[in-house]
């Protein structure tokens, strides 16, 4: 299977829509990131991949581009899935188990689910590179998107908020152990920047 790559990368990183065949990769990294009561199953990832692949975007560290026999580009061998963001799209107003539950491809409400990056890559901006292309690739792949929310602990909202979410308080949704923040991200309308 060929593997293009989007060209919002820079330098060795490059981000590209899940595959199926990405799944154990994006489930060792789900399974390191998160707390095992926090942790998407096996089985939920692979729904997220297979209902939702508009809403779900990996990062991808390229250690090269030789070529194999034949002139062939042996790329593809030499890839790792360093991160992922993943979401489900809903009808709903606000975040809920029940909303966060299943994927309404038509929802205006985008539901990130994980932000994932490889503990070796972390506190080096690939997470905010990632989230920043994310949220232009959902913009063009679900244009009838209004708004992106998230739920986070504490120590999470500086990177939220540097890409543009606005904290909107504690959220009801019970998830593990800790209390949830609920942040949301909405596009500006077109003509905004002309009315200030």
């Amino acid at each position: 299977m060929s593997r293009a790559y989007s060209a919002l990368g820079q330098g060795s990183i490059f981000f590209r829509g899940a595959e199926l065949d990405d799944l154990s990769a994006i489930y060792a990294l789900e399974a390191a990131s998160y707390p095992e009561d926090e942790a998407a199953t096996r089985d939920k990832l692979h729904y997220r991949i297979s209902h939702a692949p508009e809403a779900f975007l990996v990062a991808v560290s390229s250690s090269g581009g030789g070529s194999g026999e034949g002139g062939a580009a042996s790329a593809a061998q030499e890839d790792e899935i360093i991160g992922y963001v993943c979401g489900t799209c809903s009808s709903a107003a606000t975040l809920t188990h029940e909303s966060m539950s299943r994927h309404e491809p038509e929802g205006r409400l985008l539901c990130i689910h994980s932000v994932c990056v490889a503990e070796a890559r972390r506190r080096k901006g690939v997470a905010t590179r990632l989230l920043r292309t994310y949220l232009s690739y959902v913009a063009a792949s679900l244009p009838q998107l209004e708004e992106v929310r998230l739920l986070c602990k504490q120590q999470m909202v500086p990177l939220y908020g540097g890409v543009g979410f606005v904290l909107l308080g504690p959220s009801p949704v019970v998830h593990g152990q800790e209390q949830w923040l609920e942040m949301a991200y909405s596009w500006e309308p077109p003509g905004a920047e002309d009315a200030a």
